[in-house]
């Protein structure tokens, strides 16, 4: 019976846990619907709470941006429903009757738009909640304010401006104009207390308060206005800006405003910048790291000539200001560009045409010409610009080299000249379209091109010694290479930008295609040996999808994001062909075509945030790099599949108004050129030529500074650059052949002191001054490693003379002393420059003459010292160092300022760089 009994208990204990278990069972599936739907609720919250503050929004304080441009009233709220939580109910049939407003564009509370949208209406608006109530205004007169202005001897006064606004909310204004006799009339709405606001620019302004009542009808007495005391003639009253100022990233050199904002172009301004010397066709950072420029955070990738041209075609009365980035943050690639400049221009593009012209003349030994032509027309929500670049300009050099064999003792002179004829074309197409106030969809396309000519010519002479001091020639060779390499290089980049609220948050969206093709077919003869002909030829395609969030919370905190897909492939081949033309027999042995795809998949975020005297910005970039080449002749593959992370540190700290401390850190990729992968064989002679090396690796850097800014003008700047494995040119010799390939050889440590100092030692006379001093170590791998270190100094210094009759003189020089050439022996260069300006047509057109190196100092010299050859080249005559030109370029616009266009970044620029 027990046992029966434990039976039947524990039956009937399984029967009550099934009952429990049932209804938990219904229990848990009706809290699971409860659980979904509190979860629809909060989410749905949430997002409620997310697009709407918790407390409503009054009208009188909610801000929108807005303008209209012979608009309707339908069209104006429409715009304020889209940047606010408000909506509007009205009579529509009313409503749409109301077009042809014009608003200027502001920003300004939604209370004061409607007053300026409703003032010469019969509507009246009001709040409920987030609901904007518009109603016709009950019938009524309203209230007249009537009075007449005069001036101290009873007459009327010219040019008066009498303006009425309510004390409680001043920014609602009614303003009219007197008649001859002086009288005016204003009308207003409400009781109340008024401020009447009297101006005009002969006499002294006049404020009183004047209390509107149940008169509909107000008459004031005369209002007399006074002579004023003094009378400036002459004088121009401009807001003073820092010439230089400080960001957590950055360093700004305000143009505008500055004294040069006229006469001026944006690379003659580029000299002014601390630390920037323009040398030639290379703009370069405190005397050796070169420099990416940006135009509105557009990279500019033009070869030196064109870059330098497009550069002096952008007048200085457009530009807003420079901004220097020394260490680049994770928003931008990894791939290193070096510094980065990025030209700000002014916000002010008119409706009409506007643009400028210039044109100029230089000597060297050849003639020179250039000109270049920006139109930008504005019409409604379109901006089209426009951009075209001519120069003709020869190129030439000439060498003087000295070679000596260690093992035979045998020596060697030899002249190299170059020389080539031709003419560069570039322009550039690009509009854009407002959707709307927040939306914005664009296109660019430019194309550059180096039509080849037939008289690129290369010569060189070596006569041969049996030793150094041998005064007799054993023997001469002669080399004629004829080139007519010409190039084009295009890219179209379609882009949409959408601005997410009035905190200039934004979100932007584009597309880029790239194409670079080249053709460089070279006969080469020499006297000694059967000549033989090359021709390479290639194409380079590009896409790029790029995706990029900023988004400010508030102005101390903002955030940026964004992804970016860069997808290359090359295609190059290099026929050796036994002849002197392309008909000659093929040397399959060789000859070769090599192909190259590559895939960057990039991720980046920042995070800023700014404290009262202090500001972070942290920064994190990650790239998956995936690439893979093949020789079509020997078979060869090369491959890598990789991620990579890149941080970046910027924090700044101000004290006081006067000092400023900036700290910043970042890691960089430098990835080899797709011509540097190439496994062909150059040659400008028989004795000299170059091999490609598809085995390159890409390399990284590490760079941190420290920068004091004082007073916003004097800068002290120390840090530390480190890369490994750095790619750089091997010089060897295979008997008298000398042999040039890039390697992964070198290992390199740089820690520098700069230091900038503007000094105004009179109010004609301006000096200013940069000194980079540097010491640098290399450490060379190979059979026999070897570490080299060099201490260097670079000085730029320009001394700028502003004379009567607006006569502008300009003394520039620069000196850099013994530094590296690569891995080897570079030897100390300097050089002085003179300018002299002056501007016409009040500053519309300014003219230049520009004596480059009138004292012949610029000869850049190098030295290859080797276990088995030395190697001297001086480089004697260069075709962009010593000349005398006369430049001119014209300014024009008309009608009325209207807000610019869209400056958004064409992601591909930065790929196209590595063509």
């Amino acid at each position: 019976m027990k046992n029966s009994a434990k039976v039947w208990n524990t039956g009937m204990i399984c029967a009550h846990l099934t009952e429990i278990l049932f209804i938990n069972k219904q229990f848990i599936i009706w809290l699971m619907r409860v659980s979904f739907v509190l979860f629809l609720f909060i989410l749905t919250s949430l997002q409620l709470l997310m697009a709407v503050e918790v407390n409503g929004q009054r009208m009188s304080e909610y801000k929108v941006s807005l303008k209209l441009e012979e608009e309707s009233l339908l069209t104006g709220l429409k715009k304020i429903e889209a940047q606010s939580t408000f909506r509007f109910y009205y009579r529509k049939a009313e409503v749409k009757q109301i077009t042809g407003l014009h608003l200027a564009f502001n920003t300004r509370t939604v209370e004061n738009t409607l007053y300026e949208l409703l003032k010469n209406t019969d509507f009246s608006f009001r709040q409920i909640d987030n609901h904007i109530l518009l109603e016709k205004r009950r019938p009524q007169t309203g209230y007249t304010v009537k009075g007449r202005i005069i001036g101290q001897h009873h007459k009327p006064v010219e040019l008066v401006t009498i303006q009425i606004s309510k004390i409680t909310n001043q920014n609602i204004t009614f303003s009219a104009l007197p008649d001859t006799g002086g009288r005016f009339i204003l009308k207003v709405y409400e009781q109340g207390d008024y401020l009447l606001r009297v101006s005009s620019p002969e006499t002294d302004s006049l404020t009183q308060t004047v209390t509107v009542g149940s008169t509909e009808v107000l008459q004031l007495p005369d209002i007399v206005l006074t002579e004023t005391a003094i009378q400036l003639k002459n004088v121009t009253i401009m807001n003073k800006r820092a010439l230089i100022s400080r960001s957590v990233d950055k360093l700004t050199f305000n143009v505008e405003g500055s004294i040069y904002e006229k006469g001026e172009n944006a690379l003659r301004l580029f000299n002014v910048i601390p630390g920037v010397s323009v040398l030639g066709k290379n703009i370069l950072f405190r005397g050796s790291e070169s420099v990416s420029v940006y135009v509105d955070n557009r990279r500019i990738l033009l070869p030196g000539d064109q870059l330098l041209a497009y550069l002096r075609a952008i007048p200085s009365e457009s530009i807003k200001s420079y901004e220097l980035k020394a260490v680049p943050g994770a928003e931008h690639d990894a791939q290193h560009g070096g510094v980065i400049i990025n030209i700000v221009l002014k916000s002010e593009y008119k409706y009409g045409l506007s643009g400028s012209i210039s044109t100029g003349y230089w000597y060297t030994k050849y003639h020179n010409t250039r000109g270049n032509a920006f139109l930008n027309y504005r019409a409604g929500k379109l901006n089209i610009q426009g951009n075209v670049n001519y120069s003709r300009a020869p190129a030439f050099y000439e060498d003087n080299i000295t070679q000596e064999f260690k093992s035979t003792g045998a020596f060697s002179r030899q002249t190299e000249k170059y020389t080539e004829h031709y003419h560069a074309i570039a322009y550039n197409i690009g509009l854009d379209y407002k959707l709307n106030y927040q939306q914005t969809v664009g296109f660019n396309y430019n194309m550059f091109s180096n039509p080849g000519d037939f008289s690129n010519i290369t010569t060189t002479n070596i006569d041969y010694f049996s030793n150094a001091e041998a005064s007799s020639i054993d023997s001469s060779s002669y080399t004629n290479k004829n080139t007519r390499f010409s190039y084009t290089n295009r890219m179209a980049n379609a882009f949409y930008r959408n601005k997410l609220d009035t905190n200039d948050s934004k979100l932007d969206i584009g597309y880029s295609y790239i194409y670079y093709g080249l053709k460089d077919p070279s006969a080469i003869e020499t006297n000694s040996l059967n000549g033989f002909f090359t021709n390479t030829t290639g194409k380079s395609m590009i896409h790029v999808a790029n995706a990029d969030l900023e988004k400010h919370f508030s102005n101390t905190l903002t955030l940026n994001a964004g992804a970016k897909y860069t997808a290359s492939g090359t295609d190059y081949s290099m026929d050796y062909r036994i002849g002197l033309s392309e008909q000659s027999p093929l040397d399959p042995l060789r000859s070769d075509r090599f192909r190259y795809n590559e895939y960057i998949l990039a991720f980046y975020s920042t995070l800023a945030k700014s404290f009262k005297q202090w500001e972070i910005k942290l920064g994190l970039r990650t790239e998956q790099t995936n690439y893979h080449g093949k020789s079509a002749s020997t078979g060869q593959t090369i491959g890598r599949n990789q991620w990579d992370l890149f941080p970046s540190v910027h924090l700044n700290k101000k004290i006081g108004e006067n000092h400023s401390f900036t700290l910043s850190y970042n890691r960089r990729i430098e990835r080899p050129g797709f011509r540097q992968l190439n496994p062909f064989v150059i040659y400008t002679n028989p004795y000299t030529l170059q091999e490609g090396n598809p085995n390159l690796l890409s390399f990284y850097s590490n760079n941190i500074q420290l920068e004091y800014l004082l007073k916003n003008k004097y800068s002290l700047t120390i840090g530390y650059q480190n890369t490994n494995n750095a790619i750089t040119t091997n010089v060897t010799n295979k008997g008298n052949v000398i042999i040039s390939k890039d390697e992964n050889i070198s290992d390199n440590d740089n820690v520098f002191m700069s230091v900038y100092i503007p000094i105004r030692i009179t109010n004609w006379w301006e000096f200013n001054t940069n000194t980079t001093l540097r010491y640098r170590t290399i450490d060379i791998r190979g059979t026999s490693p070897l570490q080299r270190s060099k201490f260097t100094q670079n000085i730029w210094a320009t001394n700028k003379f502003n004379l009567p009759g607006k006569y502008f003189i300009e003394v520039s020089g620069i000196y850099n002393s013994s530094s590296f050439y690569d891995i080897y022996d570079q030897f100390s260069i300097k050089k002085i420059d003179i300018t002299i300006k002056k501007s016409f047509f009040k500053d519309r057109l300014s003219s230049s003459i520009e004596l480059q190196d009138p004292f012949h100092l610029y000869k850049p010299q190098y030295e290859i010292n080797t276990p088995e050859f030395s190697r001297n080249v001086l480089r004697s005559r260069l075709d962009w160092a010593r000349n005398f030109g006369i430049h001119f370029t014209y300014n024009f616009s008309s009608g009325k300022k209207q807000s610019s266009k869209e400056n958004i970044d064409a992601a591909g620029n930065e790929a196209r760089r590595r063509l």
